[in-house]
């Protein structure tokens, strides 16, 4: 990633700092999977059945059927992957489908901007900005926040966040390290995690 210029658009759909954190995402997964129900089981499960599909995020990123040498860190695999603003009909039909199983549809925002949320015919939303699509990477291998129409709405949030967070960090100089803690406290993060509370860090001048 580019210390000078990490927001300045570069030619693709994302800028590097964009592509570096996406990419962050993709081999730190922050859940182990995204799972889904057909409407008419859904009701009918107890709590000790499971009958639908579960996608885990971690192996899909890493499978080498959705990218050359996915064990490496590399943000610039994000400049060729498909976008949710490309999705069309002859995607759909290379998938296997008849059409797209979602019709287009938007709305605008109601703040007094020209921003408007549209979605893929595969059912992932994305932004119009003046008119101009900012798109996300919709392929099988970049999966940390779901897929399709249950992709989490939270995700663009996250990200910009994130971004902000990796932004303070260069310019303030910052340098994580372990401590040595013999009981570091536990914490927890979502249901289902938790963090080891021993990570601190250093400003350099």
């Amino acid at each position: 990633m580019s210390l000078k210029e990490p927001d300045a658009p570069d030619g693709g759909a994302f800028t590097p700092l964009d592509r570096f954190s996406m990419e962050l995402f993709r081999v730190i997964n922050a859940n182990d999977g995204s799972g889904s129900l057909p409407q008419n089981v859904r009701r009918e499960l107890d709590d000790s059945m499971f009958n639908g599909v579960v996608t885990p995020h971690g192996p899909a990123a890493m499978s080498p059927l959705h990218w050359e040498n996915p064990t490496e860190f590399d943000p610039d695999r994000y400049n060729s992957v498909p976008l949710s603003s490309d999705d069309g009909e002859t995607r759909a039909k290379a998938a296997g489908l008849a059409n797209c199983p979602f019709a287009k549809s938007e709305f605008a925002v109601k703040d007094g901007r020209d921003v408007k949320i549209t979605n893929s015919p595969f059912g992932v939303d994305y932004a119009l900005v003046d008119g101009v699509a900012h798109p996300v990477a919709d392929t099988a291998g970049y999966s940390p926040f779901g897929f399709g129409y249950r992709r989490c709405p939270g995700e663009l949030m996250t990200v910009e966040f994130f971004k902000e967070f990796l932004r303070r960090v260069c310019a303030k100089k910052l340098s994580f390290v372990t401590l040595d803690i013999e009981n570091p406290d536990l914490v927890p993060t979502n249901p289902k995690n938790v963090l080891i509370d021993n990570i601190a860090f250093t400003k350099s001048t």
